[in-house]
C-alpha cells in the first residue's frame, strides 16, 4: 500500500474518532439517561480524543522519520502545524463569537455549565492564543472543547524532540515521559503523543509480529485492547490506581487498536472507501462546529428526539465542515507545504 494510501486509513479512522465524539455529546445532550446505559463504550469519547493524540503521535513521527533535528527543520515542523491548526480554529472561534446568541445559556442538561457569560473582542483575541488559555476552564470559553487544540499545538512542538529520542530508544520514550508525567507538573497527554512515536518508531518491528500471528491471536489481541479502553469501567474499585500506574489505561488499549489497524491489510481497504476518507478529510473541522451546531438544535428544539437530533447535527456538522475544509483547512495546508520546506507537518 502507498504511503498516501497508509495516511487515506489514518484519516479515516480520525474521522471515525470525531464521530464517535459528536455521538457521545448528542446523545449526552438530547438523552443523557441513555448515556449513561451499558452502551456507552459505543460512544466513549474519552478514548476517542485520546485516539487523536496517540495518532498524531504515530502520523507527526512518520512524517519526521527521515529528518534529522535542526533549527532550521524544527521550524519548518512548528509553522506548519500552526498552519494546520490555526486558521481553521480562528474562522470557527469567530463565527462562534458573533453567533453566540443563538446557543448561549443553555436552561438545563450538561450544557448549563458552559455559555453563561457575554463574551467581548477581547475574550475572541484572548482564546484566540491557544498555547496560553486565558481563561483555562472550559466553563468559560466560547469553544469549550478547544483544550484539545491547546494540547495537541503544544504537545506538537515538543514532538520532534520525542521523535528524537525514540529514535535512540523506542522504549525510552514512553518510560521517560511515564515518570516525567508522574513526577513533575506536566500535561499527561504528553504520553499519549509517546505512545503514538513509539508504534511509528517501532513500526516495522510490530507489523511483523502482527502477521506471524493466526487470526485466533488477531482476536485476543483486540479483545484484549478493547479490555484494556474499559478497565477503570470494569474494575471501579481499584480505578484510580489503575490510573495512577497506567496514566491513562486507555491509551494502552488504543495504542494496539492502531497497531492491529497499521498492520491489518484488510481493515486498510475498508477504511479507504470514499465516504470515510471524505469524513477523515473534514474531521478536524467536524470537531471544530460540532458542538456549536448541538448547541444551537438544543436551544431552539430541546424536545428533540435523540435520533432526530443526532441526524440534524450529523448532516449540519458534516456540511459545514466540507466547507470549512475545502475554503480554509486545505489553502492553509497548501500554505504551510509550499513556504516551509523539509518536514510534512501533517
Amino acid at each position: 500500500m502507498t504511503e498516501n494510501n497508509r495516511y487515506h486509513f489514518l484519516d479515516s479512522s480520525r474521522g471515525i474518532a470525531a464521530f464517535i465524539v459528536l455521538m457521545a455529546h448528542t446523545i449526552k445532550t438530547f438523552s443523557p439517561t441513555f448515556f449513561q446505559s451499558s452502551f456507552s463504550f459505543l460512544w466513549d469519547s474519552e478514548a476517542a480524543v485520546l485516539y487523536f493524540f496517540i495518532l498524531s503521535g504515530y502520523v507527526l513521527t512518520e512524517s519526521i522519520r527521515t529528518e534529522r533535528l535542526t533549527p532550521s527543520s524544527y521550524f519548518n515542523f512548528s509553522a506548519k502545524r500552526i498552519c494546520r491548526i490555526y486558521p481553521a480554529f480562528l474562522i470557527v472561534l469567530i463565527l462562534s463569537f458573533l453567533l453566540y446568541p443563538l446557543f448561549n445559556s443553555p436552561v438545563n442538561g450538561w450544557l448549563q455549565e458552559y455559555w453563561q457569560k457575554l463574551p467581548t473582542s477581547f475574550d475572541v483575541i484572548k482564546q484566540s492564543i491557544l498555547i496560553a488559555r486565558f481563561p483555562n476552564e472550559p466553563a468559560g470559553r466560547i469553544l469549550p472543547h478547544d483544550w484539545t487544540l491547546s494540547i495537541e499545538i503544544l504537545i506538537s512542538l515538543a514532538l520532534p524532540i520525542l521523535a528524537w529520542i525514540s529514535k535512540r530508544s523506542s522504549w525510552l520514550v514512553v518510560v521517560l515521559t511515564n515518570v516525567l508525567v508522574k513526577t513533575l507538573p506536566i500535561d499527561s497527554f504528553i504520553f499519549d503523543f509517546a505512545i503514538g512515536v513509539f508504534i511509528s518508531t517501532k513500526k516495522d518491528y510490530l507489523i511483523s509480529v502482527w502477521k506471524k500471528m493466526n487470526l485466533l491471536g488477531h482476536g485476543f489481541i483486540i479483545l484484549f485492547a478493547i479490555i484494556l479502553t474499559q478497565i477503570s469501567k470494569l474494575l471501579p474499585d481499584y480505578s484510580g490506581q489503575i490510573e495512577t500506574f497506567m496514566i491513562h489505561s486507555k491509551s494502552w488499549g488504543l495504542g494496539i487498536l492502531l497497531i492491529s489497524l497499521i498492520s491489518s491489510i484488510r481493515v486498510q481497504k475498508f477504511l479507504t472507501n470514499k465516504f470515510l476518507m471524505l469524513q477523515g478529510k473534514i474531521s478536524y473541522s467536524f470537531y471544530l462546529v460540532h458542538l456549536i451546531i448541538i448547541g444551537i438544535l438544543f436551544k431552539w428544539q430541546p424536545e428533540l428526539s435523540v435520533i432526530s437530533a443526532f441526524i440534524l447535527c450529523f448532516s449540519a456538522s458534516f456540511l459545514l465542515s466540507v466547507l470549512l475544509y475545502n475554503s480554509v483547512e486545505k489553502p492553509w495546508i497548501q500554505v504551510g507545504k509550499k513556504c516551509f520546506s523539509g518536514t510534512k507537518g501533517q
